[in-house]
Parts: structure tokens; sequence; C-alpha cells
């Protein structure tokens, strides 16, 4: 079964419909000011007992996976993406389901469930009485002491799945990412929608 793409330009003109690097990078930036609030209040929650740290991981899993599945479903993209006029389409530029809006976010869920087991074995190095004694600074420190790579693990993952997230965005005519292919998704600039709908 083939799959109609969208074209790479609408009406013969030489203006991409595709988001840019530039305004993707700031559509995250947002996200990531509109989520702090969790991510402070996750910190200072861990920050009371270690084996709070298990259950923030829960909360914030669940919030990441309301925000980046279920407001792309029910608004077409995430509140970053919309502010900076965005929307995120299928590649056939139908609206997207639940079943594209995961598959976009799996690559980094799977990262983050590596991230995690790495955090619980860390966690099982420490000793919980030293960490609760500690001040809210020292206590990070104390417990990338009991695994010393443990810093590098993270370095590696993250940032090499950023680096070649960026490379085949570069790589790509209609700009997509790791997410984007998995998923069979395009970012789109939202002034364009009714040019699609309307196209032959």
């Amino acid at each position: 079964m083939t799959t109609k793409k969208l074209p790479l330009f609408l009406d013969n003109t030489f203006e991409s419909i595709y988001g840019t690097f530039g305004s993707r990078l700031g559509a995250l930036f947002l996200d990531g000011i509109f989520l702090s609030p969790i991510f402070i209040a996750v910190a200072i929650f861990n920050s009371m007992q270690l084996h709070n740290y298990y259950y923030t991981f829960l909360l914030s899993q669940l919030v990441t996976l309301c925000y980046f599945i279920y407001l792309p479903v029910r608004y077409g993209a995430t509140p970053g993406k919309r502010v900076l006029g965005m929307t995120i389409l299928k590649i056939d530029g139908s609206a997207i389901s639940y079943r594209e809006s995961f598959l976009k976010l799996a690559p980094q869920f799977l990262i983050g469930l590596l991230l995690f087991a790495l955090q619980c074995y860390l966690i099982s190095l420490a000793d919980e009485e030293t960490f609760n004694s500690l001040p809210w600074l020292k206590q990070t420190n104390y417990l990338q002491s009991q695994l010393p790579y443990y810093f590098i693990i993270i370095m590696v993952l993250s940032n090499g799945y950023n680096f070649a997230n960026l490379l085949v965005f570069l790589l790509n005519e209609r700009k997509r990412s790791i997410g984007d292919l998995v998923a069979g998704t395009v970012v789109v600039y939202s002034r364009f929608l009714g040019k699609i709908e309307n196209r032959e």
C-alpha cells in the first residue's frame, strides 16, 4: 500500500511548508518552559527521600505521555508548536491519531526507560540514610559518586540520540526527525493547512 506524500512546496512556490530547525527548537524550548513547574516539583520531591525517585518517574512519564501524545492528537501539536504556528500531520497530510502520536515519542520514551533502569541501579548502590542527610545540591553528587560513569552513559545516550536526530533532520527534505520517520509524520506550518486540505 503506497501513501501519497505531501509535496515539498505548494502552489509552485519555493516557501517550504515544513517546520524549520529554528522553529522546532524554539517550540521544544517553550515546551520545556511549560513543563518546568512539574520538573521543579519532581526535583524537590526527590530531594526529600531517596526512594521518591521511583514514584516521580511514574508521575513524570504520565505527564510526558499526556503532554506529547494526548495534546498533539487533541490540538494538532504540543503547546510549544502551537504557539509558534506549527501542526503535526501524517505524511499524507491527514490528522494524526494516537498511534502516530505514540510512535513519534517512542524513541525518546525508550531512552527514558533505559535511563530509569540505570537510575534504579544507581539508587540500589546508595545509602538512603546518607542521601537523606545531605543538602539538596549535594544529593546528586552523592548519587553520581556511587557510579562514576553514570554521567558519561547519560551523555552518550542523550547526546548521541540528539546528534542522530539533528543529522536525520538536516538530511531529509521534509525536515523530519527520527520520531517523525518512525511515526510517519511531518511538522508543517499551520498557515498552510487550508492549502494542504484543498490540494488535489
